[in-house]
């Protein structure tokens, strides 16, 4: 059952690649990233690069996973981190879908 807190959203464990473009504060910048899981209002990526908070992103999932359509959104980055063992990671939330 869905709830209005977005924690309890059910979430996919995927593993596959995702473009990221940036819209603001700096419009045009790429990345890519593997999205390594997914729900109906965000997802979580490893990245090349640390990614700052609150950075709006177009994103782009082509996705090769037989349950997920193609995914096209914007999303603002909500946390990112650099682990001990230097593996970068970032949470978006959906702002819509495109």
């Amino acid at each position: 059952m869905f709830t209005d807190d977005k924690r309890n959203f059910r979430r996919m464990q995927i593993n596959t690649p995702a473009k990221l473009t940036t819209i603001e504060p700096i419009a045009g910048l790429n990345y890519t990233a593997e999205c390594v899981d997914l729900s109906a209002t965000g997802l979580s990526l490893h990245l090349d690069e640390l990614l700052e908070p609150n950075t709006i992103l177009l994103v782009h999932i082509d996705s090769t996973h037989p349950s997920i359509a193609p995914l096209d959104a914007t999303a603002k980055v909500i946390r990112a981190s650099k682990e001990d063992d230097g593996t970068i990671t970032a949470g978006l939330e959906i702002i819509q879908f495109n």
